[in-house]
C-alpha cells in the first residue's frame, strides 16, 4: 500500500505539473539536493500520466572542489538507474567573487536555457519549494520591494531564450519532500555550504524563519503563502495597467537608453508609475539587485517632478523641462 506521505506528494506534485503541457519534453535541473531528487522521482511516477518524456540538466558550479564533482557523478548514476538521459555542464565561477549567489543562480537559468535549446525540450523544471517562497518573500520584504516583489516566485515563466519555467513543488513543504524520500528509501545530496549563515538565504533559513514560526505559533509560513497569492492578483492588474502605461510613454528604446514622454504621468499614481519602471527595467534586461522601494520611489519622483538621479547598475535619469526622461546605462 502506498504510504500517505507518498500519496501526498504526488497528489501536490500532479496539481503543481498540470502547467506542464501533454506531450512535451520536461528538462529538470537535478543537483542531487533533496527538493530536486523528489522532483526527479515524482515526475519519474507521473511520467506516464502526464505524456511527457525526461531529460536531466546537472551544473557542476566547482565551488566545493572534489564534493561538486562526487554530486554530478551521483547525478550521472541515479539517472543511468533510472534510464533517463542527463546532461552535465561545468561552469568556474570565483567563490571570492561578490554576490556569488547570483552568479551560481544566473548560470544556472543559462545553463537549463541553453540545454533546453539544445534537446528541443519544451519546459524547464526546477524543485523550489513552499519554504523557498517563504524565503524568497522576506528576502525581497527586507531588501526592500515594491508589490511585485512581495508576489515571490511565479509559478511559470517563459525564459530568455522563450522556454517555459514551470515550479511545480511551490505548494510542497519540505518537511513532506523528507518523509516522501524516505518512505521510498531514496537517498539524496547534502550541500555544506547550505548551512553557511553568512549567506543571506541561508541565514532566512536556518536563524530568522525558525524564530518567526516558533513566535508565532507555525502560522508565519501560511500568512506569507497567502500574502503572496494577494500579491500576485493585484500586481496582475497594476503590470496591465503599467503596460498600457508604458507602451504609451515610451518613445524610443535601445539596449543602453530609454526616452519617455513624461506628461503622460502627471496625473497617474506614484505607485504605478514606479511600476512602469519596473516593468522598463524587465524590458532592458538592466540589473535591479541594487533598485530597492527608495531607488524606484526616486525614480518615480524624478519622472513627476523633474530632477536627475543616479541609479544602481550605473543608470542615470535626467528629466528635462520639456517633459521628456532619458534613462541611460553606462558601463561602469
Amino acid at each position: 500500500m502506498t504510504s500517505s506521505s507518498t500519496d501526498s506528494f504526488l497528489a501536490e506534485l500532479r496539481h503543481g505539473a498540470k502547467r506542464c503541457q501533454p506531450g512535451s519534453t520536461l528538462l529538470i535541473g537535478l543537483s542531487g539536493g533533496a527538493d530536486s531528487v523528489a522532483l526527479f522521482r515524482g515526475l519519474l511516477e507521473l511520467r506516464s500520466e502526464l505524456a511527457c518524456s525526461l531529460h536531466v540538466a546537472h551544473i557542476n558550479h566547482q565551488l566545493r572542489g572534489e564534493a561538486s564533482d562526487a554530486d554530478a557523478r551521483w547525478v550521472e548514476d541515479l539517472c543511468r538507474l533510472h534510464g533517463v538521459p542527463v546532461t552535465v555542464g561545468t561552469v568556474a565561477i570565483n567563490p571570492t567573487a561578490a554576490g556569488i549567489e547570483e552568479a551560481a543562480r544566473g548560470a544556472r537559468h543559462r545553463f537549463l536555457d541553453e540545454t533546453a535549446s539544445e534537446i528541443g525540450a519544451d519546459t524547464v523544471v526546477t524543485a523550489h519549494t513552499a519554504d523557498d517562497q517563504t524565503e524568497t518573500v522576506l528576502h525581497h520584504l527586507f531588501r526592500g520591494t515594491g508589490l511585485a516583489g512581495l508576489r515571490g516566485i511565479p509559478s511559470v515563466r517563459s525564459t530568455e531564450m522563450g522556454c517555459r519555467l514551470v515550479r511545480p513543488m511551490l505548494s510542497i513543504r519540505r518537511s513532506l519532500i523528507e518523509s516522501y524520500l524516505a518512505e521510498i528509501g531514496q537517498d539524496f545530496r547534502t550541500d555544506v555550504t547550505n548551512a553557511d549563515t553568512t549567506f543571506t538565504r541561508n541565514w532566512l533559513r536556518h536563524n530568522l524563519l525558525p524564530q518567526l514560526r516558533q513566535q508565532f505559533s507555525g502560522r508565519v509560513d501560511g500568512s506569507l503563502l497567502r500574502l503572496v497569492e494577494q500579491a500576485a492578483e493585484m500586481e496582475q492588474t497594476f503590470a496591465e495597467l503599467a503596460e498600457r502605461l508604458v507602451n504609451q510613454a515610451v518613445l524610443d528604446a535601445q539596449p543602453n537608453s530609454v526616452r519617455l514622454n513624461t506628461r503622460l504621468f502627471a496625473d497617474q499614481p506614484v505607485h504605478l508609475v514606479r511600476e512602469v519602471f519596473c516593468l522598463i527595467w524587465r524590458r532592458q534586461g538592466w540589473p535591479r539587485q541594487g533598485m530597492g522601494y527608495s531607488e524606484w520611489n526616486r525614480l518615480a519622483e524624478v519622472a513627476r517632478t523633474g530632477g536627475n538621479a543616479n541609479l544602481p547598475g550605473g543608470i542615470r535619469a535626467r528629466h528635462s523641462s520639456a517633459g521628456l526622461l532619458v534613462l541611460e546605462k553606462t558601463d561602469r
